[in-house]
């Protein structure tokens, strides 16, 4: 059975390329735009790993929030940080809330697929 991947962001152009690349390599994707999607899609389905922006919505840094929440629910789950904002302290903060990997964006789709890899054990 496929890895089930969960991707969070409000960029459809980038969602639509995480999920494509990552279908193309035998994972299962669920996407959602905005953190209360997010919430419902992980009370329904496992998840082996959560890719979350950290800016979900204009009111700020959502996807804080939504890590706590992942890892209150599953310390299975892997949870990877994309974000624009590379901010040592924004990084120490999703480190803290329990993220296990943070990417830059932009990024190349090959360093997601390896840091999924290396969180979780799959590969692309």
């Amino acid at each position: 059975m496929a890895d089930r991947v969960l991707i969070i962001d409000d960029d459809e152009q980038l969602v639509d390329a995480y999920r494509d690349y990552l279908a193309g390599g035998g994972y299962e994707v669920d996407c959602a735009q905005e953190l209360e999607e997010a919430q419902t899609l992980l009370a329904h389905f496992s998840y082996s790993v959560v890719i979350t922006d950290l800016r979900l919505s204009k009111l700020g840094f959502g996807g804080l929030d939504l890590i706590k929440h992942v890892r209150e629910n599953s310390s299975q789950t892997r949870i990877i940080v994309l974000t624009g904002y590379g901010w040592p302290e924004l990084k120490a903060e999703a480190s803290a809330s329990g993220a296990d990997a943070f990417l830059r964006k932009p990024m190349r789709l090959k360093d997601l697929g390896n840091t999924i890899a290396q969180v979780a054990g799959g590969q692309v």
